[in-house]
This record gives structure tokens, sequence and C-alpha cells, in this order.
């Protein structure tokens, strides 16, 4: 045993002398399946290749792709460190869009051809949640995320 398992092993004992588990704690875990399909993020041509320009704004773009279904997004600099984020899916579906920001989340549902749009959210850490209807959720469709990204 090296000096680290010793001093894990006496931090153990210690830990419990302080602060014992409960006698009458109970712990279960069952996961029965998983209701999520993750996204990877498909590479992107060099970043000089990959900026676009909508008037004198630079927009940047995103791919994320998973068996189901491919989630496109671009990003454009707002005012007070915000951006607009806009967002279509391939193939189209309705459905119900959760972003997760770092103010917390936003909803939305898309169109008819798969586009969403959020005007204003804060820059920093984003995830994009697309949320299957009821419908789809009967059809085995399932709730499909993206890695976490930064606008």
């Amino acid at each position: 045993m090296d000096d680290d398992d010793t001093l894990l092993a006496e931090l153990r004992r210690i830990a419990g002398i302080v602060d014992p588990v409960p006698a009458d704690l109970l712990f279960s875990l069952s996961i029965t399946g998983f209701d999520i399909e993750v996204c990877r993020l498909v590479p992107q041509p060099p970043a000089g290749l990959l900026a676009g320009v909508r008037g004198d704004e630079e927009t940047t773009r995103a791919t994320f792709e998973s068996a189901s279904l491919t989630i496109m997004v671009e990003w454009t600099a707002g005012t007070n460190g915000t951006v607009r984020l806009d967002g279509w899916l391939a193939p189209p579906v309705a459905c119900r869009i959760e972003l997760r920001t770092v103010d917390g989340p936003q909803t939305m549902d898309t169109d008819e051809g798969g586009r969403f749009a959020a005007a204003r959210i804060s820059r920093g850490e984003v995830q994009i949640r697309v949320h299957a209807t009821t419908d789809q959720v009967a059809d085995g469709v399932l709730t499909v995320v993206t890695p976490s990204f930064v606008v």
C-alpha cells in the first residue's frame, strides 16, 4: 500500500467516526433504460471558412449528429454580452426545444420546418435538448441532447 492509499484509508476511518452513515439510511438505485440520445459535434472546416457574415456581424456555426437527428446552429453577437441563436433540425420535426444556458433554461417550439430561434441568450455554455412530442415518444423517439458548447 502506498502513501496515498494509507492516507485515504485514514481519512475514511476518521470520517466514519466524525460523521457516520446513519443506520436507517436506505439507498437504492434502479436504472431501467435511458430515454436520451446524445449527439456528437461534427468536425468543422478551418476557422477562416467557418465564420459567415450577416451584414457586419460575424456568425459562428456548429453541427451535431445523432443516429436519428442532425442539429445545426449558428449564433451571432448581440448587445450586452448576448447572442442570437438560430437552429434547424434535420429531418425537420415539430418538437419542444430546451436551451440550457448560464441564465437557466429557455424553451421554445420548432416550426414545421424544424427551425427554432432564441433572440437573446447570455454568452457562455449552452446545451440543446430536443424533446419529442407525446406521440413521438409512443413511437420510440428519444430526447436528443447535444454536448455543451460555448457561444
